[in-house]
């Protein structure tokens, strides 16, 4: 991430975006007049800070983000082409800017079903569950908790691209290490997967044995009795919703754990 010091502000070259019609008028998602090849999402600290309680200086968080995304491509072939920079917005208050690149293509939960896409979106979901099988056993291991909803994904190209592949576009700074925390995310990982599975036809096999692998890895053993409790709770739950034995609803509660 590029150094605080440096107080990046171009704000002054941003225009509101309408790349997408929910966050349109939220100030959120902004495009450079000079680059229209970026698209630019804004944090402020006072937002960091109140998401993570004050416990995690903001530009902490935007160098781990910068870390998780950038391992997501390396190890799990899921590209999130984004850069966290640290600057000021047009009130000169501190801000993350997270600046994407833009991608030419369709949101995976609206496209058009094929054959060939239905293969690349079933690895996706493999990929994505490997990422949280191989956080959980991890005492202290950080994450990025919010990556399982289509709408999150395009298939399409950017800049310099040939033919088009799948993007992670939506990449906020949501950042967890809590083991609770990670037990409710697979649950949402599964909830999210089913209805991608029931858009594109076919069940997603190895991407639902790797999420069973999660739910029967012990627990660590550092942490309380309440959140033990939570834990097997939600894992309970996650099971029966992929046995079938569970309806999925909407009671999903949060996790008792989400500390970073």
């Amino acid at each position: 991430m590029e150094n605080p010091e440096k107080e990046i502000n171009f704000s002054d070259h941003l225009v509101e975006s309408d790349i997408s019609l929910i966050h349109k008028g939220g100030g959120k998602l902004f495009e450079i007049r000079d680059n229209p090849d970026k698209i630019v999402r804004m944090e402020s600290f006072d937002d960091l800070e109140g998401r993570y309680k004050g416990q995690v200086d903001p530009i902490v968080i935007g160098e781990l983000g910068q870390k998780l995304y950038g391992e997501l491509k390396d190890r799990y072939e899921i590209d999130a082409p984004v850069e966290f920079v640290a600057g000021k917005d047009s009130e000169d208050k501190d801000v993350i800017y997270g600046i994407v690149d833009r991608v030419i293509g369709t949101d995976l939960d609206k496209i058009e079903v094929t054959p060939e896409l239905t293969e690349e979106v079933e690895k996706l979901y493999e990929r994505i569950a490997q990422y949280y099988l191989d956080k959980f056993p991890q005492e202290e291991g950080l994450y990025l908790a919010d990556i399982n909803n289509a709408s999150q994904y395009v298939y399409g190209k950017k800049k310099g691209d040939e033919s088009p592949h799948i993007y992670l576009v939506d990449t906020d700074l949501y950042i967890r290490d809590g083991k609770v925390a990670l037990c409710n995310v697979v649950l949402w990982l599964y909830r999210h997967m089913s209805s991608v599975e029931k858009k594109y036809g076919k069940k997603f096999t190895r991407a639902r044995e790797i999420i069973e692998q999660i739910l029967d890895t012990p627990l660590p053993k550092n942490i309380t009795e309440e959140q033990r409790l939570a834990a097997e709770a939600i894992i309970t739950k996650t099971k029966g919703y992929l046995d079938g034995s569970i309806n999925i609803d909407d009671e999903d509660a949060n996790p008792v754990d989400i500390s970073i």
